[in-house]
């Protein structure tokens, strides 16, 4: 299925831009975090999803029916090549907040998902 609120066959669904090419998790890499409860994922998602494909946005993943088993709701992802790319980490939240994600958003490094840092410190910018 297309809808993560029902899809049990993974953990997540992803998309890549037509122009995205090879991207990878680094030391540089980094993503707006967008928590949604089930009852919205699939609206949200279609969002997100609509701007990736249509080259707004590099990469995103939407955490599945499976992956929130026993949590709170799904968490969608979208990913920056360079958080020290400020400008651009800015643009992102644009488009975000033009797709009707206006709320107060957080940006994580992946270097701190990496090192496991949650909660006060997680977060590198919010917006």
């Amino acid at each position: 299925t297309e809808r993560p609120s029902d899809d049990f066959s993974r953990s997540w669904q992803m998309r890549k831009s037509p122009s995205c090419g090879i991207i990878c998790s680094g030391p540089t890499t980094g993503k707006w975090c967008i928590f949604a409860p089930s009852s919205d994922v699939d609206l949200a998602w279609a969002k997100i999803k609509g701007a990736v494909e249509c080259d707004k946005l590099l990469f995103a993943k939407v955490s599945t029916a499976l992956r929130s088993i026993g949590r709170d709701g799904h968490v969608i992802c979208v990913y920056t090549r360079d958080w020290t790319d400020k400008q651009d980490l800015l643009r992102v939240r644009e488009v975000l907040r033009s797709l009707g994600f206006v709320e107060e958003l957080g940006y994580k490094r992946d270097i701190d998902t990496l090192n496991r840092i949650y909660g006060p410190d997680e977060w590198y910018l919010r917006a």
